[in-house]
């Protein structure tokens, strides 16, 4: 084990105000992800791996590009500091374009809700169905600057029950610039949050109904920015191995074996 010996109570101070933690700038807490590569783990299997620079963030969206054409889709939601994904059981023979798109923004607290026993739905009553919070309470600060982050975290936030599986969940927004709102959930059976919703910015109210019955779900709302993405990525899937052997071609959606004369 190493040791350090300071000479003198001077010393010791100033050693500790240099290990001092001190806020990231912007630029690193919003960096981009970098590096990023597709591999094939097998030949309609692809590997997305990156360098994960940000130290502010709330996740990443990896996205595709169906007609290669600078327009992306998302594919999945990841949480903070992740490096990799595998997108998996592909169309044969595809190009597939890719990056890897970070979001920004604080949670608001979680709230929880347990849903009913199976039975018909009750109406909402109209305490239930208010925004009961107005988008303009509250000091408005921008998402985008660390000096004010902690600050756009949204407060108040309410999950109520609507029997037997309606859920209505109520907050007050603080961010006068966010692209939007995600709402998070984490069933029982989950460890993890889960993106599960895209919402306007200034959002402040959510009903949703149609919930498994007797279950218990957490809540919890983030308003968010999109960082910079990554580099562009692609790679061309193979044969599917689950076909067989052959030459293959793509018939429309489908992917046929083309029969030697």
């Amino acid at each position: 084990m190493k040791r350090f010996y300071f000479a003198s109570l001077v010393a010791v101070t100033i050693a500790l105000a240099g290990c001092s933690t001190t806020p990231p700038t912007d630029e690193k807490a919003f960096a981009a992800p970098t590096h990023l590569t597709a591999t094939l783990a097998t030949p309609i299997d692809i590997d997305l791996k990156w360098q994960d620079n940000a130290s502010a963030e709330a996740g990443y969206l990896v996205e595709y590009s169906p007609e290669m054409n600078g327009e992306f889709l998302v594919i999945t939601a990841l949480p903070p500091n992740a490096t990799r994904y595998r997108h998996p059981h592909l169309l044969p023979h595809t190009r597939f374009v890719f990056r890897v798109l970070p979001y920004f923004g604080p949670a608001s607290d979680s709230a929880e809700v347990k849903t009913g026993k199976e039975g018909p739905p009750h109406p909402p009553t109209d305490a239930e169905t208010a925004n009961t919070n107005s988008p303009d309470i509250g000091i408005k600060r921008s998402i985008r600057s660390m000096a004010t982050f902690a600050e756009v975290t949204p407060t108040d936030f309410r999950a109520t029950l609507i029997p037997p599986a309606g859920v209505k969940l109520d907050w007050i927004d603080h961010a006068s610039d966010a692209d939007g709102y995600l709402l998070e959930i984490k069933p029982e059976w989950s460890q993890e949050f889960k993106v599960s919703a895209f919402l306007p910015p200034h959002t402040t109210t959510l009903t949703s109904y149609n919930f498994p019955f007797d279950t218990k779900f957490t809540f919890r709302v983030r308003p968010f920015f999109y960082g910079t993405p990554s580099n562009v990525a692609e790679q061309t899937t193979g044969n599917d191995p689950t076909l067989g052997p052959g030459t293959w071609i793509k018939s429309g959606h489908q992917s046929e074996p083309r029969k030697n004369p």
